[in-house]
């Protein structure tokens, strides 16, 4: 007797192995799914105005930054890893978890301004100089505290973009 319950376990496993090799045998189904982590966030004193971009515009903007000074959720804070990963973090899309403003040292071009399109980013330029643009998300002027005073800082009139510049 022993034994036909030995062979009947090892029948019924056997079973639901060949039941995931075997076309037209279901295996047990997943019934819950994991979600994903959470995006890390900030928080606002070390967030500040988070701006992405060139290496070769961190003098200016620091110059900037002390000028405007601010309190410490509205402190400017330059990431400078390069002009285009700047960009690719900048067109990545809204909100917090995405850079604020981006310090280029050329003009944006047709393809960044169409990876912003894409993801519903509007944005304006500022001319700090030759090779000098700081590009901000219309959004987050209204939007993340203190980057509306410090684009103002600069008295440097801004133009909206729509299309590349003719330099680009």
């Amino acid at each position: 007797m022993t034994n036909k319950r030995l062979l009947a376990s090892a029948l019924a496993a056997a079973t639901l192995i060949a039941g995931c090799q075997f076309p037209g045998v279901e295996g047990p189904r997943q019934t819950a799914s994991l979600t994903p982590p959470p995006a890390p966030r900030l928080p606002p004193e070390e967030r500040g105005i988070w701006i992405v971009g060139s290496p070769a515009l961190r003098g200016p903007v620091q110059s900037a930054s002390d000028k405007f000074g601010g309190g410490p959720d509205t402190r400017p804070r330059l990431v400078a890893e390069g002009t285009a990963p700047g960009f690719r973090a900048f067109c990545a899309g809204v909100g917090l978890e995405h850079p604020d403003m981006v310090a280029s040292d050329r003009p944006i071009t047709a393809a960044e301004i169409k990876r912003c399109q894409t993801k519903g980013i509007t944005l304006s330029e500022y001319a700090l100089g030759p090779k000098r643009f700081l590009y901000v998300k219309d959004a987050h002027m209204g939007s993340v505290p203190g980057v509306r005073d410090f684009v103002g800082s600069w008295n440097v009139p801004g133009k909206p973009v729509r299309e590349p510049t003719a330099a680009s």
